[in-house]
């Protein structure tokens, strides 16, 4: 199992863990992305893991839809399947070098999406009001693994700049270098 891999599946598993504790009455609380509910974020992360089972595949991009529609009525069912979908598309043989339209093997785009769920489980977490079970030595990985991409990542959409944060917590590090600021 590459790197990259494991670093993904270790993100959609605190996903999945975040996601399952969200009580019912919370999934239409506001989040840290601006005008996205935490229903709205989980629909957005679907769409993610969605493509991710669709490159494993050979195909294109997940088709789009509003995040709220996608997310559904149960988001904490929605995402879980889909996690599950995207990691059993992974594990097809060479699954790992299809290409992507981005111009990378599907290996070295589970780096992003490895950070992109774990930002998302942070967003959902913070959202709701309940722990992110993020750990330390993931959040300074993910923090090291996308400081070469910050630039691109900065853009209407994706990561805001970079925040202030004067903690000496990794996880609180990582979430400031998303931008990142708690709803709570």
């Amino acid at each position: 199992m590459s790197e990259n891999l494991q670093s993904f599946v270790k993100g959609a598993s605190m996903l999945r863990n975040v996601v399952n504790r969200v009580p019912a009455d919370q999934w239409d609380s506001a989040s840290c992305c601006e005008g996205w509910s935490a229903r709205q974020v989980a629909g957005h992360i679907t769409w993610g893991l969605e493509t991710v089972a669709s490159f494993a595949e050979g195909g294109g991009m997940a088709a789009e839809m509003p995040e709220a529609d996608r997310a559904g009525s149960d988001p904490a069912a929605t995402v879980s399947a889909a996690v599950d979908t995207a990691i059993a598309a992974l594990d097809q043989p060479r699954a790992l070098q299809n290409d992507t339209p981005m111009g990378m093997p599907l290996d070295g785009f589970l780096t992003l999406m490895s950070v992109d769920t774990m930002t998302h489980a942070w967003d959902i977490a913070d959202a709701t009001g309940i722990e992110h079970g993020i750990d330390d030595a993931s959040a300074a990985a993910a923090q090291q693994a996308i400081a070469p991409m910050a630039e691109m990542m900065r853009a209407p959409g994706r990561f805001d700049d970079a925040v202030e944060s004067s903690s000496d917590s990794a996880v609180d590090q990582f979430v400031a270098f998303t931008g990142r600021t708690s709803v709570r």
